[in-house]
Order: structure tokens, then sequence, then C-alpha cells
């Protein structure tokens, strides 16, 4: 069992923890704390979006639960760094600059996107946090349509500790089969020739990319119906 995700970057932290790396085989207990240091890419220019788009996830239990405390852990008070948060019932998201000092709350369960217009730091983030063995996925709404996007654009972040493996992991544990909605990875790095990798639920030789740690991942489900009160699965 694997995941992407640098070990020397990667610290696991807490009591009651029960740790094994062997061939990138991780074993853990669900009781635990995290230490992540994120990559961020920088550059960001809306017309190239979403090269340079951050979508991200941040512990279910940490320090960050509004706007301001995420730019303090990037160390940065740049007008040019934009931390936001969709709200995928309505479309609408809400952000700040970090140079103002608002409490914007955040949502731990909903993916993060941040973007540096600028190529000056920071280029990462150090997160740290813990479980939350009660904290449920947001609800994901059904019925997508892309003319409408980006309403019901379900950006979930994937626990830490997570058992999910692969995209298809993602829709065993939504219950979305075949031909009901996809799951998609944005790759933020510009370098990269495809930054947008979209799993179609159902199909386990389609683009079933590898989740990565501490990144959120948008969930499309196009057949009507929503789905609530959904745990994420997680060692």
């Amino acid at each position: 069992m694997s995941r992407n995700v640098n070990w020397k970057s990667w610290v696991i932290l807490g009591l009651a923890v029960a740790v094994l790396v062997t061939s990138g085989t991780l074993v853990m207990a669900s009781n635990m704390g995290f230490k992540i240091n994120k990559q961020l890419y920088s550059g960001y220019v809306a017309s190239k979006a979403p090269k340079s788009v951050n979508w991200i996830s941040i512990p279910y239990s940490s320090p960050y639960n509004n706007m301001k405390a995420l730019c303090n852990a990037m160390g940065t008070t740049a007008s040019t760094v934009t931390i936001y948060q969709l709200n995928a019932s309505t479309g609408l998201g809400s952000s700040m600059v970090c140079s103002l000092s608002l409490t914007t709350t955040l949502d731990a369960a909903r993916g993060v996107r941040i973007t540096n217009a600028s190529t000056n730091p920071p280029t990462n983030v150090v997160l740290v946090g813990a479980s939350d063995e009660a904290k449920l996925l947001p609800t994901i709404y059904g019925g997508f349509i892309l003319a409408q996007a980006p309403k019901k654009d379900n950006w979930i972040s994937i626990p830490y500790h997570t058992t999910c493996i692969k995209a298809e992991d993602v829709c065993l544990m939504l219950g979305i089969g075949a031909g009901a909605g996809t799951v998609i990875r944005i790759n933020a790095d510009p370098a990269s020739g495809t930054n947008t990798i979209s799993h179609p639920c159902g199909n386990t030789l389609v683009s079933n990319f590898s989740i990565v740690i501490g990144e959120a991942l948008d969930v499309r489900k196009t057949t009507a119906g929503d789905i609530t009160g959904k745990l994420p699965t997680h060692f």
C-alpha cells in the first residue's frame, strides 16, 4: 500500500501512534498528530490556470480555523497571496489576501486554494494538526453541470491518514459508481504539461491517479442526489 508522499517532508507526531515505513508502506494508528511541509507553486496568472493553483488539505483538527492563520503559517503578509474556499452549493467562494487581517473562517473538511501572483515566497507551508475522528466530509452535491461550474465542484479535504490510495478509492468511499461522476486532481506545477487529471468513477483503467497527501480533490457527481453524513475512511 503506497501513496505519493515525500518522507523527508512528512512527520507523524503524537501519542498512540504506530508507524512502519517499509518500501513506501505506511501503517498507522488513528489517534495521531501530523506535520507536513507542503510545497507551493508561485507565479499564478489567471489566464494560465490551473498552473500554480495550489489546492491543499489542512488537518481536520488544526490551528488554521481562519484564513489569516493560514497566511501566518506561510509566514507571509503579501497582497499577492490569496486564500480561497469554495461553497459548492452556490458556486461562490470566500477569499482573503494575506495583507489583510480578516478572520474569515475555514472549514477543514473542504479544500483550500492558495495562489501567489508573485514569484516571491512563500514556496511552502508547514502544516501541523491532528485527526478528528468525528469530522464528516462536506456535503457532496449531485447534479453537476459543467456550464454551471464551479457550482457543485465539491472540493474535499482528504485526511492525512486516509486509506484511499487511488482516485477510484475515493469513488468507492463516496459510493459513486460508473457513469455517476469524476474525481479530479489539480497538479499545480507550472512546468507540468498536464495540470488537470480527471478519473471517471467505475473505470480503474482511466487516469486512476495516486492520492497525494496534503492535496484536496474535486468531486463532480453528475447524477442527481446529494451525499451527506459521510465519514472519510482512514487508518
